[in-house]
């Protein structure tokens, strides 16, 4: 592997960006470990908790756009992960990251300090689980389990300093997706708790899914609902990534709907150091994160970059130069220009302007490349996005 790809954070030492957050590959040691065998730098328990609870079934089921699942996290007992479990991660080839989790701040505490004398090189902790209070209400009824408030963050900074206070390994708060429109708020209480690092972000939910033959919910539980990962949820964690970066200076992992070494970059871009892969490898296999390290590889060499460094946060100092350069709200129209020798008259351009700014050279049905109406085009920019081939260029900000 190309040491180009290497990276610190926290304080390790990770041999590339990508990592698997909490999931079906951390299930348990043994997983753990033949998972590491693909190269992701560091792999995440499923989250650990101090008495185990059976899922709902069923519980995965796959969208158009991801994956809706009503996992709680391990069917292990946190006595398997302290005794067995971490000792097998560790004979992998991954930093292995414990995710847990306890009803209060201190039992979380007590689960941090049994991880790291298990061996665990990293603490992982979630914040809000979309599903969970609903179907736990239904499994134990008269058990008191309260929906947190999105906004009360006082559990969450009591937890992390009580278990920064009892370990010396790294500790990561995990966001969840359902703190998209409050992110900042959320970012900032991390960074007060004192935690070292900060991932965004966890499922957005409740999510659902129906059978149309049945008209039942696709999932088990009071209304089959889960909270949703994949593709569909990485422009909106991406821009909380990137709001993140913009407010304080902890180090970041993006998580969310990553599927390609592109997706990768772009998280970089937005500012986190380490990019977690989840649900891809979910849906495509181990094989899909070895091949997202290997393009991203590729992607270094291609563009001449010793490492990630120089690009990280790129987007942020974008976003600066556009208010420099008092381009923050451009409102007069650039008509994309055509490079013919790349158009490969697919018309993709035309099936998705709404505008008819775009024809055929030759008129329809002569298998011409195309060209722009241009008082009809309003710059809108979808033609330039759907296009294969990069043969539509159009350059607003330098």
């Amino acid at each position: 592997m190309d040491k180009k790809l290497k990276t610190d954070f926290c304080g390790l030492s990770f041999k590339n960006p990508v990592i698997v957050p909490a999931g079906v590959h951390g299930r348990s040691g043994e997983v753990i470990r033949e998972v590491s065998k693909t190269g992701v730098s560091g792999i995440c328990t499923k989250t650990i908790v101090s008495k185990p609870v059976h899922d709902v079934l069923p519980c995965f089921t796959s969208v158009k756009a991801g994956m809706i699942n009503s996992v709680f996290g391990s069917d292990l007992s946190s006595e398997y992960w302290f005794t067995e479990g971490i000792k097998e991660a560790k004979e992998g080839e991954s930093v292995v990251i414990a995710n847990l989790a306890g009803f209060t701040p201190e039992e979380s505490a007590e689960l941090a300090v049994r991880a790291e004398k298990s061996g665990a090189d990293m603490i992982m902790l979630p914040t809000h689980c979309p599903h969970m209070g609903e179907i736990l209400s239904a499994m134990f009824p008269g058990m008191e389990n309260h929906e947190p408030k999105l906004t009360d963050l006082s559990p969450m900074k009591q937890a992390v300093k009580l278990i920064k206070a009892a370990v010396n390994i790294p500790v990561v708060v995990k966001l969840s997706g359902s703190f998209s429109n409050i992110v900042k708020e959320w970012a900032i209480g991390v960074k007060e708790a004192g935690a070292d690092g900060i991932a965004c972000s966890d499922a957005f939910g409740p999510a659902l899914a129906i059978d149309t033959n049945t008209g039942q919910p696709k999932l088990g539980g009071p209304r089959g609902v889960g909270g949703l990962t994949g593709p569909a949820i990485m422009p909106i964690t991406l821009r909380m990534v990137l709001e993140i970066a913009m407010t304080i200076d902890l180090p970041i992992i993006g998580v969310g709907g990553v599927t390609t070494a592109d997706d990768v970059v772009q998280y970089i871009m937005a500012g986190a150091t380490l990019v977690g892969v989840c649900t891809a490898g979910h849906i495509k296999g181990v094989k899909q994160y070895s091949k997202i390290i290997s393009d991203l590889e590729k992607y270094l060499n291609r563009k001449n970059l010793d490492s990630f460094n120089s690009i990280r946060g790129l987007t942020v100092k974008r976003i600066e130069e556009r208010k420099a350069n008092k381009q923050a709200a451009v409102t007069e129209p650039l008509v994309p220009d055509v490079r013919q020798e790349l158009c490969i008259s697919c018309y993709k351009c035309m099936d998705v302007c709404a505008y008819d700014a775009v024809e055929i050279i030759g008129g329809p049905g002569s298998g011409g490349k195309v060209k722009m109406i241009p008082d009809r085009c309003i710059g809108c920019g979808l033609c330039v996005s759907v296009c294969p081939t990069d043969a539509l260029e159009q350059v607003y900000y330098s």
